[in-house]
């Protein structure tokens, strides 16, 4: 009975802490929110240093990583450079390797006169089997003169123009040489098989006697009686042999490397060696004429002696 009579005061006490209670809240929230500015501000500086400190880091970073990019771009463009030297290099060593093996060849066979020619352009086809020269009519190329390597024959002067030349080797279809086993000096024709077979550069030798003594490895050489190629021309080595109906056939591994040509040799001329060796006999008669003989010495030797005491 007592607390209902007291109702509006407990609803005013109870409204007095409810609003001492809003107003420390509100008190404390300002407090800490002052606190926190305080705090906050105290921090700024700290936090514009470590802001500069890791722009800086980030810039210094980007500008390495850029002088990087451009000196590994200049030391790309070097090892460009050096490969492109260094395949000039090759190419020159190679060139020269070349060139000696034809120099050699020159001088080991004096009796020839050998023009060297490069080759210009070819037919489109995996093999050398028609090509054109650097060489013509004003360097003296004639048709059907011999072409060779330092290896062995090539084959022959097809057609000629002023300062070009093109070249039949001796592996295309049409191709005959007259040719001759070294060792057995059995004669036959060597045909070429460009045009029958164009993933095969071996060359054939026909018309050869049944009974004739051939083995693989055995080398062939030109005849000289084609009236085209010279007598001893390398035209390559026995691979196998069969029996057919009229003569033995011999398959020929070419000594030259029909896939790889790049420079040849065009035979002008090949001199007499017979008649080079009668000059020379002929030169040392001459010689011999000059010269007095023993019979003759003697003879002079004696008239001119003094006659002995009482010999008149």
């Amino acid at each position: 009975m007592n607390v209902l009579r007291n109702k509006p005061l407990i609803i005013t006490i109870v409204v007095l802490i409810i609003l001492v209670l809003l107003v420390a809240a509100t008190a404390t929230s300002n407090s800490l929110s002052q606190r926190t500015t305080v705090v906050g501000n105290a921090f700024v500086p700290l936090q514009t240093f470590f802001y500069q400190l890791s722009d800086s880091i980030t810039g210094a970073f980007s500008d390495t990583n850029a002088d990087y990019e451009t000196e590994n771009g200049q030391l790309q463009h070097e090892l460009e450079e050096y490969k492109g030297r260094l395949m000039d290099y090759d190419e020159v060593v190679a060139e020269n390797k070349r060139l000696s093996a034809l120099l050699e060849y020159k001088q080991n066979n004096d009796e020839q006169e050998l023009k060297v020619a490069r080759i210009t352009g070819k037919e489109p086809s995996n093999w050398f089997d028609m090509f054109t020269i650097d060489l013509g009519a004003k360097d003296g190329v004639k048709e059907n003169m011999p072409v060779i390597t330092a290896d062995g024959l090539v084959g022959r002067i097809d057609e000629v123009g002023l300062n070009w030349a093109k070249v039949r080797g001796i592996i295309d279809g049409s191709s005959k040489v007259s040719a001759i086993m070294e060792r057995t000096r059995d004669v036959g024709v060597v045909e070429g098989q460009i045009g029958v077979d164009e993933l095969s550069a071996t060359l054939v030798m026909n018309f050869l006697p049944l009974d004739a003594d051939i083995v693989e490895g055995d080398l062939v050489i030109t005849s000289g009686l084609d009236g085209i190629y010279p007598k001893g021309l390398v035209i390559g080595t026995v691979i196998s042999t069969t029996s057919e109906t009229g003569g033995m056939r011999v398959t020929l591994e070419p000594a030259v490397d029909f896939r790889r040509l790049e420079e040849v040799m065009v035979v002008i001329e090949v001199l007499d060696t017979t008649q080079v060796v009668d000059d020379t006999i002929a030169d040392e008669s001459a010689v011999a004429d000059v010269l007095p003989d023993d019979g003759d010495a003697q003879d002079g030797e004696g008239a001119d002696a003094v006659p002995e005491e009482g010999g008149e």
